[in-house]
């Protein structure tokens, strides 16, 4: 019986490992702690990067000193992206990618090919997604002094065409980015930022009525700006009268959107937002992403209330709720951000780009349609006006104001989320301005102002 019990303990141990190494394995090479990255830097040419359009934005020069790009603006905009050379911004491209760009993945042969002819080896070259001319834009646009991110996706490739984090570093100075550590320069917000997603999160909301509560078509709650609920109360900034679904979602009624809290329960809206990608752990090939949460412990009827607006316990990354726009433009469903656009390898041909998932189901097609109704109309009358586009491009999207005081006497952080629905530009878009005040006039212009640009990149 006892060897039956280590028997089993060691094969649990060993399938462990096993699975460990699976999924975890390419960050614990890409640790910059990793005392092999930094042997390997000691004797093989690390590879280049560039941008979605060949722009060059790190290489080794003759010396086999790390360089970056030559524009500042630039260097700053895709500094988070790219990283440093120390690994200091530990989930940039530099170290995270390191076992390309320093060689890992060279096969047998082109190992023994450098050893005979004595050529140093050289790691692979890569070319990016994301556009330094549209992150260059947004770097521009954003209000000055402020922190937050922004993150532009094609929805249909997954393709991450810009993220950019505010504020932002530059790689050939790194000790200036190091004696200020308090603002945070090395911190990718766009996905290591985890932040209450107020408003934006009732596309969440929405869909788990949709999904879960019949006769939504009569609905109609009396917003009186005020709703009670345990032992606090959900409020607005005003009383919006009676509201139909279809006007909560546009007038952004946080009272409706408690209301409807309660008949779902967390049962059917916890299971709505884990399938949403809250609470999961998002094991991505080309970046690292923290993980949003959705509150599953202890659930009282004034945290659910709250919850179903965005606020209390929920944490999202902008790059999430990016992804969240876009699953509502492709039907329902969720693709997997993708970084890497193509790897050439020192003898020119080309690697495999790591496995990608083709996507996962969210909501049912039907959901997703309505959802895309709605978030129309909030940008056409609604809380959204100021990220529409003209010259026919119709954009869907969803405002927040994320409550950061319990007395607010904060600054709210200013959120949109949303895309445009014009199929010759599948762009999402998610803008994070930290304590920038309303969503609707800080960061839906922002927002317009970066896919009008992307529209006229041609990306």
């Amino acid at each position: 019986m006892l060897l039956a019990v280590a028997a089993a303990f060691f094969a649990v141990t060993v399938a462990y490992c096993c699975y460990s190494v699976y999924f975890y394995g390419g960050r614990w090479v890409a640790n910059p702690y990793n005392p092999r990255i930094s042997s390997r830097k000691q004797s093989v040419i690390m590879g280049t990067v560039t941008d979605r359009d060949g722009a060059v934005l790190a290489y080794t020069d003759e010396s086999g000193s790390r360089r970056y790009n030559g524009s500042e603006a630039t260097r700053r905009a895709v500094s988070q992206v790219i990283g440093d050379s120390g690994g200091k911004a530990s989930t940039g491209v530099d170290t995270f990618h390191a076992q390309y760009l320093l060689g890992f993945k060279a096969s047998i042969f082109e190992r023994l090919g450098d050893a005979i002819t004595g050529t140093t080896q050289r790691g692979d070259d890569l070319q990016l997604t994301v556009s330094a001319q549209l992150s260059r834009y947004i770097s521009e646009q954003f209000p000055a002094g402020k922190r937050g991110a922004v993150v532009v996706l094609n929805y249909r490739t997954g393709e991450i065409l810009s993220m950019v984090s505010m504020p932002q570093f530059d790689p050939t100075d790194m000790d200036s980015a190091l004696e200020d550590e308090e603002a945070g320069a090395l911190i990718n917000r766009a996905t290591q930022g985890l932040y209450p997603p107020g408003s934006t999160f009732k596309i969440v909301t929405l869909a788990a009525a949709l999904e879960n509560l019949p006769d939504l078509d009569s609905f109609a709650f009396d917003c009186t700006g005020y709703y009670p609920v345990g032992s606090y109360a959900v409020t607005d900034n005003s009383a919006h009268g009676v509201q139909s679904l279809s006007s909560a979602f546009t007038n952004s009624c946080n009272t409706t959107f408690a209301a409807l809290s309660q008949e779902l329960g967390y049962s059917m809206l916890g299971a709505t937002a884990e399938r949403f990608g809250f609470n999961q752990n998002f094991l991505f090939d080309d970046l690292i992403v923290y993980n949003s949460s959705y509150p599953i412990d202890g659930l009282s009827a004034e945290d659910l209330a709250w919850s179903a607006v965005g606020q209390g316990r929920v944490l999202a990354t902008p790059l999430h709720m990016a992804m969240i726009a876009a699953s509502v433009a492709n039907g329902g469903v969720m693709n997997e951000p993708r970084l890497l656009r193509r790897i050439t390898t020192p003898q020119g041909g080309t690697r495999p780009l790591p496995a990608s998932d083709t996507g996962w189901r969210v909501m049912s097609e039907s959901v997703a349609a309505r959802l895309e109704t709605e978030m129309i109309r909030v940008v056409k009358s609604g809380t959204g006006t100021h990220a529409a586009l003209g010259n026919g491009y119709v954009v869907a999207g969803k405002t927040g104001s994320a409550e950061v005081s319990d007395d607010k006497s904060v600054a709210a952080h200013a959120w949109f989320v949303g895309y445009i629905t014009n199929d010759n530009a599948p762009y999402a878009i998610c803008v994070l301005v930290e304590n920038g005040g309303a969503g609707g006039t800080v960061a839906a212009p922002l927002a317009r102002r970066t896919l009008q640009k992307a529209i006229n990149l041609g990306l």
